[in-house]
């Protein structure tokens, strides 16, 4: 059937919008670890879907719409990674904070005047 790559193609696309929109409910709650997950899985079907240089082209082009809100998902996901990178760093400029006061502390505290 000539339908039946499109109709293959518009599958992996509903399923490559499901993984992205996972994606972001895991990023959202912090779950890195299914983050990471789903998005090796969502790497490797987009390879699987837009790599191969078929007669599907006009199958392609239909997917644009999806393609388009992936990528606004992608455009929040890259929101929420910077945002713990940042809660990160604050974290960890804390941390050293708390440690060098800490240093500082023992020094004092070991010093006999």
């Amino acid at each position: 059937m000539k339908d039946e790559p499109a109709l293959d193609i518009h599958a992996k696309a509903d399923q490559l919008l499901d993984l992205t929109q996972a994606m972001l409910a895991a990023a959202k709650s912090d779950d890195w670890d299914a983050f990471e997950l789903q998005e090796q899985q969502r790497s490797a079907m987009l390879e699987m879907v837009f790599g191969n240089q078929t007669d599907m082209e006009s199958a392609k082009l239909q997917l644009s719409g999806m393609i388009k809100e992936i990528q606004l998902i992608d455009q929040v996901i890259c929101n929420l990674i910077s945002q713990q990178r940042d809660l990160a760093a604050e974290e960890l400029r804390h941390l050293k904070h708390a440690q060098a006061g800490n240093k500082a502390y023992r020094i004092a505290a070991d010093d006999p005047w």
